[in-house]
């Protein structure tokens, strides 16, 4: 057990969102995978979509036109 939490903090370290020196973060791909039961995943493996601004900017989008929905409704009504 100890080799796979071993292997998967070194899949970790490779995969670590910090950069230093503000280096930009290669495009994630694909890493093999452990055949582990239960899997030993890192957390941008598990990761199931990007964070960040264009999540928070789908939010804010779908709220403004929640509001401009609303605003409609309430003048036809």
């Amino acid at each position: 057990m100890t080799h796979l939490n071993n292997d998967a903090e070194q899949r970790a370290q490779a995969q670590s969102d910090s950069r230093p020196g503000g280096a930009p973060v290669p495009p994630m791909h694909a890493d093999d995978h452990t055949n582990a039961s239960p899997a030993v995943e890192t957390p941008v493996e598990a990761r199931q979509g990007f964070k960040g601004v264009p999540v928070l900017m789908v939010l804010i989008g779908g709220l403004v036109l929640a509001v401009i929905a609303w605003m409609v409704v309430e003048m036809v009504a």
